[in-house]
């Protein structure tokens, strides 16, 4: 009777107890996670925005410049176009038109002794020299012109155009502001003296142009146009063709 008394007594215990344990899913039981209740179960559903990656801005490039009408192009006579360049240097793209076709012609760089004493020990010189001859291409040796260099064609021409970067002609302007420089520039192409050269500068460091060759201060200032591209007023002969441009160097 007391054995029997005893575990009675143990089975409410048990009893009790066992209602105040958590009571668990079946799915914890055999440690299977639940599934998770979609988002529209709940009513505050959202539809996801699209994503939209962003596109990096892109620099506005220069306007292009249209080739003038005129000596170089439609006229015999010379056309250079130049741009300065980060390091000082200039890219420069010059047409020629001729009177009659040639069989050779003649290249060396700009006489910049001639713009002035500050660019007395400067040795100018052009690299990555490109040429074409009427519809032909035409090699210069290493593509590089530091002296007078004779060309041969291989079919007589009128027409050339050449494209290179001219260096070795920009001093720093002293006394002036930081970063202020000049530049003596003139064409590659060496053909008849009294050809008419005109030029045209463009950049946005480009400040003002001068013909040191004109007789007259007022003659000297000879720049014409709008920043960012300026042009000599009027025309030059070829055996005058040096100009002064005045621009800022950009800062490193």
């Amino acid at each position: 009777m007391i054995l029997v008394a005893g575990l009675c007594v143990s089975a409410v215990t048990f009893y009790r107890d066992a209602l105040e344990l958590p009571r668990s899913s079946p799915g914890s039981a055999t440690n299977t996670p639940l599934p998770t209740t979609p988002a529209s179960a709940t009513g505050t559903s959202r539809s996801p925005s699209p994503t939209t990656s962003a596109t990096p801005a892109r620099p506005t490039p220069p306007s292009p410049v249209n080739p003038p009408k005129g000596p170089g192009t439609t006229q015999p006579g010379v056309l250079l176009m130049a741009s300065p360049l980060r390091d000082g240097s200039f890219d420069i793209v010059e047409m020629v038109l001729l009177p009659a076709p040639v069989y050779s012609v003649r290249l060396g760089p700009p006489a910049v002794t001639i713009a002035g004493n500050d660019f007395a020990k400067l040795k100018p010189a052009a690299s990555e020299v490109q040429m074409s001859a009427g519809d032909q291409p035409v090699l210069i040796p290493k593509g590089h012109v530091g002296s007078r260099l004779d060309i041969v064609l291989t079919e007589p021409s009128k027409r050339m155009e050449l494209r290179y970067k001219l260096s070795g002609v920009t001093v720093r302007s002293i006394p002036s502001r930081a970063g202020r420089a000049l530049a003596a520039i003139g064409p590659l192409a060496a053909v008849t003296p009294k050809l008419p050269v005109v030029m045209v500068i463009s950049g946005d460091t480009v400040l003002n142009i001068e013909c040191p060759m004109r007789r007259g201060i007022n003659a000297q200032a000879c720049a014409a146009g709008h920043v960012p591209h300026l042009r000599v007023k009027g025309e030059l002969p070829r055996s005058r063709a040096v100009i002064v441009v005045q621009f800022n160097l950009p800062r490193t």
